[in-house]
């Protein structure tokens, strides 16, 4: 069942007395933006998809809201910890354009990488995932 957020992490909304949980990153960008979906697990663990410029904006606010601000700017140079480094070189990569989400929490590692086309600015790469 896909739950609603409250705008709260970590608390359940209720709903006609149900509780339901907080919806999950990866949840909330697919009821929020339309996106052509490359690659989805089953169990919502992964996403890769291609959004559009003007979908940009919704898109970095979502990421914000459930990770926090980037730990990579474009335009910025990296500096991860080694862990961090190793899942994006495992991704392959994060140039200078482009920009990367993450955040640690009771023992998993949720992450987001946005990869602007060279060949058409109009779209956007997300890879999103949680470990």
């Amino acid at each position: 069942m896909t739950g609603f957020s409250n705008g709260v992490k970590g608390q359940e909304s209720s709903s006609c007395g149900r509780k339901e949980r907080e919806m999950t990153l990866i949840e909330a960008i697919k009821k929020t933006l339309k996106v052509e979906i490359r690659s989805d697990s089953p169990g919502g663990e992964y996403l890769e998809a291609v959004v559009t410029r003007k979908d940009f904006e919704t898109l970095h606010s979502l990421l914000e809201k459930h990770l926090g601000p980037a730990a990579k700017e474009p335009g910025q140079e990296a500096d991860f910890p080694k862990d961090i480094q190793e899942l994006v070189d495992a991704l392959g990569g994060v140039r200078l354009e482009q920009s990367f989400f993450y955040k640690q929490e009771k023992g998993r590692l949720i992450y987001a990488a946005l990869w602007p086309w060279q060949s058409n600015p109009d779209k956007i790469t997300l890879k999103s995932g949680v470990q």
